[in-house]
């Protein structure tokens, strides 16, 4: 669920830079479909619907990334900040592995927190290029997962013609240790109903990952977006025998979507 609410966030951001560059920012809207694993570290993929779009309302500037909402209270320059919340899947007893779906079931929860973005830099390979970083920190406000939720990323956007935009994203994520344990720990009853053997995952940076988007504008007002990423998990959340025995510490995704300017 994280990779799919970046898939949106950046099929939203290319023609959001195309219209910056056009005299500012307006509405949009998109949809399209991903392939994303069944699990969080699992090998078996599956396809889902997913939708981004942007309003600016009361000078407040709300965006829909996938399965979350983000409001930026303040957007002055090169710097823009605010709030979101975002919904965390967890893992039910369907996962596309038989082994894995013998474990518990895990509740999702609602993370809620503080976002902060910057552009760094302009014109660093070409006159039109831009480098962005971004950061974000948050808690479960359901309860179901204590501690802190964190990401980082630096984009990288060019176009590549007067209609086609390219944009290169690397990031990293962390999780608290309630999430950990519940998703990638196997526990003595979990051991006993499964076959794999008991482990302890702690907290850390949980994924490193890269993602390619490219946008390519078919008309004055649409454009088709296609993206690719992938992933590889860290530490305790690549060592977990749901990884190493049943799963792949590589976690890719992909999606198309189209979009429509206001």
């Amino acid at each position: 669920m994280l990779r799919i609410a970046a898939l949106a966030s950046l099929l939203m951001t290319a023609p959001v830079l195309a219209q910056e560059e056009e005299g500012g920012p307006g509405n949009f809207v998109a949809v399209g479909v991903a392939a994303l694993p069944e699990s969080p570290g699992g090998d078996s993929y599956r396809f889902i619907p997913f939708a981004a779009g942007r309003a600016t309302l009361g000078g407040v500037v709300y965006q829909v990334e996938g399965p979350g909402i983000s409001a930026s209270f303040y957007n002055e320059g090169k710097v823009e900040a605010g709030a979101y919340f975002r919904v965390y899947g967890g893992r039910d007893d369907d996962t596309g592995d038989v082994v894995v779906d013998l474990l518990p079931e895990v509740d999702g929860g609602v993370v809620a927190g503080g976002f902060v973005r910057v552009e760094v830099a302009q014109g660093v390979l070409s006159q039109y290029d831009r480098v962005f970083v971004s950061g974000r920190l948050g808690a479960d406000v359901t309860g179901e997962f204590g501690g802190a939720f964190w990401s980082g990323s630096v984009a990288y956007a060019t176009p590549l013609s007067r209609t086609t935009l390219l944009i290169a994203n690397l990031s990293v994520s962390g999780s608290p240790d309630d999430y950990a344990d519940r998703l990638f720990s196997v526990d003595a009853a979990g051991s006993l109903a499964s076959g794999l053997p008991v482990y302890q995952a702690q907290s850390g940076i949980q994924d490193i990952g890269v993602t390619f988007l490219l946008d390519q504008q078919i008309t004055e007002d649409w454009s088709v977006t296609g993206i690719f990423g992938a992933n590889r998990l860290q530490g305790d959340y690549a060592d977990t025998p749901i990884v190493t025995l049943r799963g792949d510490e590589m976690q890719y995704f992909a999606g198309v979507g189209i979009g429509r300017r206001f």
